[in-house]
């Protein structure tokens, strides 16, 4: 009985110790407020304007590698997506009609909505660039595959940019998802 298990147990930590490893992109989310402030649709319009900033996002990757004479493999990629989201906060203001405080929470879930967009650019891109390095084929210096590795990053990096433009244009910042106030 205790046979069964002896090769398994003796055999898994090498079968995992020998394949390449990659992992899901570890996300660093923050959120920073701004506030706006104004009772009327026009002045939290004119508020949000004056103080609106744009969320950004990075993706950084980072690998191990594995040198063997004549070669070098990539042997672990990961990556990390690190989000600042900037978020209107509306100030209370008693003034505000209860009719005016519903447009603004529907704009700012729908505001919040669009940002998850973005994030999940991110992290699709983070996932791509830890397949792509990964799939790299041995080279036959380290500094080869690194300069390789981080060529492939850059250049999937540059992609995400193109990708967040994109979004935005397809849906006019979020306007088409509602995202606009009014």
């Amino acid at each position: 009985m205790h046979r069964r298990w002896l090769l398994p147990l003796l055999l898994g930590p090498l079968l995992l110790a020998t394949g390449p490893v990659s992992a899901e992109p570890r996300l660093q989310n923050r959120v920073e407020s701004f506030d706006v402030s104004g009772a009327t649709v026009d002045t939290i319009r004119a508020s949000l304007n004056r103080h609106r900033q744009h969320s950004a996002n990075r993706v950084e990757w980072h690998f191990n590698w594995e040198s063997t004479p004549g070669q070098c493999r990539i042997t672990e990629v990961r990556t990390e997506v690190s989000v600042t989201l900037h978020q209107p906060r509306l100030l209370p203001d008693p003034q505000r009609p209860a009719s005016v405080q519903q447009q603004w929470d529907a704009y700012l879930l729908a505001l919040q909505a669009h940002q998850e967009g973005h994030v999940e650019l991110a992290l699709n891109s983070a996932r791509e660039i830890e397949r792509a390095i990964m799939a790299l084929p041995p080279a036959s210096s380290c500094d080869q595959l690194q300069a390789s590795a981080n060529a492939t990053g850059r250049r999937l990096q540059e992609q995400l940019a193109a990708d967040d433009r994109e979004y935005d244009k397809r849906t006019q910042q979020g306007t088409l998802d509602g995202a606009h106030f009014p």
